[in-house]
């Protein structure tokens, strides 16, 4: 049993050093089981974008929180169904956190250009919306505070989502939130700390080869990942016996003339809190489309050819000294490849009849302008036939306005910061109806206490729920528009 050697009175530093302690001293005690785990979670999110890593990442991280309650608590951990709901909370907090600094790196890019974003330059990235995507995320890592134990409730105490949920914030509100804030920010920043320096080297010593810093770094995540998984875990154990023997927190039973109400209510917030995170991940995951046309005049270049189509016969155009073909017809426009590549079928804006398809060459480019209803639409692609107008972020703003990227951003963080007192109420609640009989408040009481809280729940949520609907409806729209 790895002991946290807690102190009643300690500074919020002192508490950090402590859980980082004991984070060491549980690494050192099953070294290759720590570090086998935490190889297999870093392998496992380098595989997110094949699909495997969304199932087994949430699975090796909920054993690695296994392994290291055991070694703080003494007793072993049974595996069962429980690790579901645990999973789902870190994976739904890991894809929350990459998607809103993701989007909001879109969203900052002061421009949308034919060249990759750079980022062999720390200042190149940061002017093109690094800053964003770095506050974006710390926010990010704010919300997912009031979840930051649940898994663990999940794990140990096989309790329900909801108990877990409410009896997180609870431990949290009963640690200090400013406590609980530093505690996460501290520990995810030690997990990431190795691609940090590794950025930092390859910014002092040679930017154009900052991914083979990255790649050299990755081995580190091994060690650093259970490491600062570890100091929530340690924290856990200390805080959650700390507050046991205060009273603050329920004893370990499950179900005693719980209000049905009170649970009823915390599964509701449980989803009024993934409607914006869900949301965020559907307008990511538009992002896989093409970006439509977008209006405007061709630039000056040397005409290549001009189509008028008349009906729905294909006009076709080979573009000189390429392996392309321009097609066109009164309904839509394609770039195609010999060897089958190319952009394929311009989505386009208009509804209306392509009345006239310009194709002229600009530089080692080429401009295809489309007129429709009397109004032109330009797009252009290089000598394969790639679109060079239609990177991540000409897709993420042909979909939402930066007035819809606001609100997605503000309905998270107004949606996090309500559910702290909501749910810590409702805990509350829970708590009073699962003490004893001896020490039960009495029935005037729990029932004033019950019903204060529903209020407030009920109140919050039709505040937040025409947002978070929004939200949802805007990321859908986005998803299945044509």
């Amino acid at each position: 049993m790895i002991e946290p050697r807690a102190q009643p009175a300690r500074s919020d530093k002192n508490r950090l050093v402590a859980a980082l302690a004991a984070s060491l001293r549980m690494l050192r005690a099953r070294v290759v089981v720590s570090l086998g785990l935490g190889a297999a979670v870093v392998l496992s999110l380098l595989s997110v974008c094949c699909g495997l890593g969304l199932f087994t990442t949430p699975w090796f991280m909920c054993e690695l929180f296994a392994v290291q309650i055991a070694l703080c608590t003494g007793q072993p951990v049974t595996r069962g169904a429980s690790f579901v709901p645990a999973g789902m909370i870190l994976l739904g907090a890991v894809l929350m956190v990459s998607a809103v600094a993701a989007i909001s790196l879109l969203g900052a890019s002061t421009s949308v250009g034919a060249e990759p974003l750079p980022l062999d330059s720390l200042a190149n990235v940061l002017k093109s919306g690094g800053v964003a995507a770095l506050l974006s995320s710390v926010v990010a890592l704010l919300m997912v505070v009031p979840l930051l134990y649940a898994p663990l409730f999940l794990i140990e105490q096989k309790s329900s989502f909801d108990v877990a949920l409410v009896e997180s914030v609870r431990l949290m509100v009963a640690r200090g939130v400013p406590a609980s804030v530093g505690l996460s920010l501290t520990a995810h920043l030690i997990q990431v700390a190795p691609l940090l320096i590794g950025a930092l080297c390859a910014r002092l010593i040679e930017p154009a080869h900052a991914a083979w810093f990255a790649l050299g770094a990755t081995p580190f995540l091994c060690a650093t990942v259970p490491l600062g998984q570890g100091m929530i875990v340690a924290d856990y154990v200390q805080q959650r016996e700390r507050v046991s023997r205060a009273g603050d927190l329920p004893p370990s039973v499950a179900g005693e003339e719980l209000p049905r109400s009170a649970r009823l209510c915390a599964r509701g917030w449980t989803l009024l809190i993934a409607l914006p995170t869900a949301s965020l991940l559907l307008l990511e995951l538009s992002l896989w489309r093409p970006s439509h046309v977008q209006e405007g005049r061709a630039p000056a270049g040397v005409p290549v050819a001009t189509l008028t189509p008349r009906d729905a016969r294909m006009q076709r155009v080979l573009l000189p000294d390429t392996a392309l073909e321009v097609a066109a017809s009164v309904r839509e426009v394609r770039v195609a490849a010999s060897d089958g590549g190319g952009a394929g079928t311009l989505p386009l804006r208009a509804a209306g009849s392509i009345e006239r398809v310009r194709v002229l060459r600009v530089r080692d480019a080429f401009a295809i302008e489309l007129t429709q209803g009397g109004r032109e639409y330009t797009t252009s692609i290089d000598r394969a036939g790639v679109r060079l107008d239609d990177d991540l972020r000409a897709r993420l703003m042909d979909r939402v306005s930066p007035l819809q990227l606001l609100l997605f951003l503000c309905t998270l963080l107004l949606t996090g910061i309500a559910s702290v007192p909501v749910l810590y109420s409702l805990g509350r609640v829970q708590r009073g109806y699962r003490l004893s009989s001896a020490e039960r408040p009495s029935i005037e009481i729990l029932s004033r206490d019950h019903e204060h809280s529903l209020r407030r729940a009920r109140n919050l949520a039709l505040l937040l729920l025409p947002l978070g609907m929004a939200c949802l409806t805007m990321s859908l729209i986005a998803l299945l528009q044509p």
